[in-house]
């Protein structure tokens, strides 16, 4: 029996039906395995994103039917760090109509647990921030029962645009802008800041809501310029 006849690489010669292989072809399917095993290796998913099951990979989406749970017995059980130019290390985000984008829970029956914590160690930085657009709510905060405590600060609170100083003078009548806009059931609260005896403010109350307009009555017209401290609660 005579041997096999072999091709100009060494190999066996195919079959009349396959085509012949060239080292340039080799070559390729070389390589292709060669970066396949080296994405493998680096843990970059060539394929479809992480589904259940799946480990999370960095840079890809998880698309999963269950909640990812991770737990510690020390230490943060998840860590994101933000380094370099402004941006956001955590960011949590809902699309449905009453979905909550970020939620934390206290569930320990001992001890002063807290559900969500923010802690702020530069001069001027805030150690929690809250913005509404579109006219909702900058934040909402509820007790589940008469015994909780639903909001809770350590420090000053800054209500931006929802508070400030007003300069006015003549008469005992005053409108004030309100920047952000009111609603028909936003009350107003208002004190004098500066000192007039038998004066005092007899009413706080929104003018046009529409406009972002309060008014703030006295019980008499101020003799000098005077300064009136005023907070809208919506």
């Amino acid at each position: 029996m005579s041997a096999p006849e072999r091709d100009h690489l060494g190999g066996p010669t195919g079959s009349p039906a396959d085509p012949p292989r060239t080292r340039r072809d080799l070559l390729r399917r070389g390589s292709v395995a060669a970066a396949a095993s080296v994405l493998g290796v680096l843990g970059v998913a060539s394929g479809a994103s992480a589904k259940n099951g799946d480990p999370v990979r960095a840079g890809e989406n998880t698309s999963a039917t269950k909640a990812t749970t991770l737990e510690s017995r020390k230490g943060p059980a998840l860590q994101a760090r933000l380094a370099g130019s402004p941006g956001v290390a955590v960011k949590g985000s809902a699309s449905s109509p009453r979905g909550i984008g970020v939620q934390g829970e206290a569930t320990s029956q001992k001890g002063a647990s807290v559900g969500v914590q923010g802690l702020s160690e530069s001069p001027d930085g805030v150690a929690g921030q809250f913005v509404a657009k579109g006219g909702g709510r900058a934040i909402e905060a509820e007790a589940s029962d008469r015994a909780g405590v639903a909001l809770r600060t350590k420090g000053r609170l800054e209500l931006t645009e929802r508070s400030g100083v007003s300069s006015v003078s003549g008469g005992a009548e005053f409108v004030i802008p309100v920047a952000g806009g009111l609603s028909d059931k936003s009350i107003i609260l208002a004190t004098l800041q500066d000192h007039f005896p038998g004066v005092h403010v007899e009413s706080a109350s929104v003018l046009d809501a529409k406009e972002g307009l309060i008014v703030v009555r006295l019980s008499q017209a101020v003799p000098e310029p005077a300064r009136v401290g005023w907070i809208v609660l919506d």
